[in-house]
């Protein structure tokens, strides 16, 4: 059985951001040319030195990525070499070969064996944009299917603490998912009184969330348009600035009725739960399909965050729950993160880093963080996490499926 100490033995591994896309490459030039391409698709990105030994080696020890290129210019049976990795894909994964031989008969091959797509050396920034472009964006010629009540993402983020970043993370995740994901995306400030989100966007409140909240049954197609304003063509914003003058009495079906009428017209939706907002909580939390929990390194964050993580179990037990922790590194950090998730219980999943430059750029232009500086480390936290949370969409986590990794090691 496993120790306390066992278990965060090897945090600082965990932690680490999971590459998107890894590359084996064999010599300068391929290598030039997939590092500057892949920096324009992927936050995190792997290159190292080999072929498809080293790959296979590679991914006994680290998850898989979304992308895997692998250069097998020197091997002699190129198709047999790409074989042995596609054995140890999931579906989600894209695996692109880079070879010596220009063979149409080869390449048909590959693409018939499941493989991504087949570049001959030497390959062109051109023509590798157009492979990964294939990859990542969806066909605009399929008609999008009917929304399935059911699969509708719902990813509910809120804070151990006020002021600890939750509306930031939220704002951040609903632009990815929107802008990186192409998904028609709405972002909900259930704060109805001091909610941050209209104000960081540079967006004009809306109206008419709380008359929502109060009286489900105004909710309509019609309300949904009034009440949400677009910031781009796959994002929309529900925020509102209510007066602090009046008690606000909250129908416990609202939010369903909310939920239901924003997923006819939405892939995902996003919410900024404030963790006053008592009345909507439960509900909230039990049409979630993944929760995100922010909080700080801090006694008062660890506190907090043990009895949030309780609520949420008790209301939604099957929800996938992501627990980041802001401004490490800086004033913040007040505890170690080994001590912090021993006593938390679990893993802390990601974390953001102190970069007041880069938060004050997005605070100062009106911008999310991952548009206005894409290559800050905290952006690329917030979009991996983006990432991870639409590849968990399914609240079976597969602890119980044996993986071809641990096959490998007992060998």
């Amino acid at each position: 059985m496993s120790t306390a100490e066992d278990l965060f033995a090897s945090e600082d591994a965990e932690l680490t951001p999971l590459a998107e896309c890894a590359a084996f490459v064999s010599d300068g030039q391929t290598h030039d040319v997939i590092d500057a391409v892949t920096r324009q698709f992927y936050a995190e990105t792997v290159i190292r030195d080999g072929g498809s030994n080293e790959a296979m080696q590679y991914l006994t020890e680290a998850p898989l990525p979304r992308v895997l290129i692998v250069d097998i210019g020197d091997s002699s049976s190129p198709l047999t070499a790409m074989l042995s990795l596609t054995a140890a894909f999931s579906e989600e994964t894209r695996l692109v070969g880079i070879g010596s031989m220009n063979d149409i008969n080869l390449y048909r091959e590959m693409i018939g064996a499941g493989i991504s797509d087949y570049l001959v050396k030497p390959i062109t920034e051109k023509a590798l944009i157009g492979v990964l472009q294939q990859i990542e964006e969806p066909d605009e010629e399929l008609e999008a299917p009917a929304a399935d009540p059911d699969a509708i993402q719902k990813i509910v983020v809120v804070g151990s603490r006020g002021g600890c970043g939750a509306s930031t993370v939220a704002v951040n995740l609903a632009w990815s998912m929107a802008e990186r994901k192409q998904k028609r995306t709405a972002l909900i400030d259930l704060d109805l009184e001091f909610g941050t989100i209209a104000l960081s966007l540079d967006l004009e409140p809306t109206r008419g969330l709380r008359e929502a909240l109060e009286n489900p049954s105004r909710i309509d197609s019609l309300f949904i348009s009034s009440a949400t304003a677009k910031l781009t063509e796959k994002l929309s914003v529900m925020a509102t600035e209510e007066t602090v003058n009046h008690e606000m009495l909250f129908d416990p079906a609202a939010t369903g009725a909310l939920f239901d009428a924003l997923g006819r017209e939405h892939d995902c939706i996003v919410v900024d739960l404030p963790r006053s907002a008592v009345g909507m909580r439960q509900g909230v939390f039990e049409a979630a399909t993944q929760v995100v929990l922010v909080t700080e390194l801090t006694l008062s964050g660890l506190r907090d965050s043990i009895r949030v993580l309780a609520g949420i179990e008790e209301a939604s037990p099957n929800s996938v729950v992501k627990v980041i922790a802001n401004r490490t590194g800086g004033a913040a950090q007040a505890m170690q993160l080994g001590d912090f998730q021993k006593a938390l219980g679990r893993k802390v999943d990601f974390q953001i880093s102190e970069d007041r430059k880069a938060f004050n750029l997005a605070s100062n232009t009106g911008k999310p963080l991952v548009q206005a500086d894409s290559r800050s480390k905290a952006s690329k936290t917030l979009t991996r996490t983006a990432d991870v949370l639409d590849n968990s969409k399914s609240t079976n986590t597969g602890k119980n499926k044996k993986s071809w990794r641990d096959w490998l090691k007992k060998k």
